[in-house]
């Protein structure tokens, strides 16, 4: 049998890359990409979609980044009715849900991160139609520690996001006044700063921040994480995943009673949550460190770590041959 891996995002395809050797062993498949498509990658119709898809070579499966969006619709849709399953990698929190609760074309699985959001998912109509499985994201497939005590890893909220190569001309003002408070903490501690790779107002970052070092946005963000002493991101963030994969620390930003998808606390032993500006400098300066046994089963609430893809290989082998 042969599955479809089809490029979405950033993210999503370096879950492809990690997914990919193991899926080699069960598996033939070819690669396909969104943005091949003219037009915007997200909002595929039908038509282009089933033009494009008839035009690879001939799959039997699919795994897809996202399910919310027209394409990811439309997707569903197609290959339904050509009795092709679509398996589909959540590659990011689930931050925002109205769109996610209840779907018209649903993915046969949905590849899922940890417990929580699991939880979640299985409260919702959706996971009546696609079969919810907790497999954890192979982007953490080798995530490591390699201690690092040297600077601070800071991944800041977008301001204003690209979406479809081009600003929105939305600016989020939550995301503004968070960082307004944590203006000077560049000239306490040492921080490059990476900002997001869809971020729009990499200048604003500066401004605030002109002591910090900055990173490229493309870069492989886990080298620096491996490296930092601790994590700086909202609760909202992948990063903080990111961190927990790689048993390092998160300094939450969420001074402010911000809005959030995840309660105070909701990251526990895993995050230091603080008060004020000279509380979070105080915290990201700390030597608290994660202690403890069965870290794997502590992290899971959050993400699953070890061999993500060994089991979603197992799950789609299971699905294709029907073996229980």
């Amino acid at each position: 049998m042969t599955g479809l891996l089809l490029r979405y995002n950033k993210v999503h395809n370096d879950a492809l890359q990690k997914l990919e050797p193991n899926l080699r062993k069960k598996f033939e498949f070819i690669w396909g990409d969104l943005e091949d498509l003219e037009g915007l990658a997200d909002l595929q119709s039908a038509s282009s979609l089933s033009n494009y898809l008839d035009s690879l070579p001939q799959f039997d499966f699919v795994v897809i980044g996202d399910v919310f969006w027209p394409t990811g619709q439309n997707i569903c849709k197609i290959c339904k009715e050509k009795n092709i399953p679509t398996f589909f990698l959540q590659h990011g929190q689930w931050v925002y849900t109205k769109n996610k609760i209840s779907l018209i074309h649903y993915p046969t699985c949905t590849f899922l991160f940890g417990d929580f959001i699991n939880d979640v998912c299985t409260s919702w109509i959706y996971s009546k139609f696609s079969k919810c499985s907790v497999t954890g994201s192979p982007r953490y497939d080798d995530a490591k520690s390699n201690g690092g005590n040297v600077y601070l890893y800071f991944a800041p909220p977008v301001l204003e996001e690209i979406v479809h190569k081009k600003p929105s001309g939305i600016i989020r003002k939550q995301a503004v006044q968070a960082l307004s408070t944590l203006k000077g903490i560049d000239k306490e501690l040492s921080v490059i700063i990476q900002p997001h790779y869809r971020e729009a107002r990499v200048d604003w970052l500066h401004d605030m921040f002109p002591a910090a070092q900055f990173a490229d946005p493309n870069l492989d963000p886990f080298k620096l994480v491996r490296g930092a002493s601790k994590v700086i991101a909202s609760r909202d963030s992948t990063s903080v995943l990111d961190a927990i994969a790689h048993r390092k620390i998160v300094a939450l930003t969420d001074i402010r009673d911000t809005k959030s998808f995840f309660s105070k606390g909701h990251f526990g032993e895993f995050a230091l949550e603080s008060k004020n500006k000279q509380e979070f400098i105080r915290h990201a300066n700390s030597d608290y460190k994660l202690k403890g046994n069965n870290y794997v089963q502590r992290a899971k609430k959050h993400v699953y770590l070890g061999d993500a893809s060994t089991r979603i290989v197992e799950l789609i082998y299971q699905e294709m041959y029907n073996v229980s």
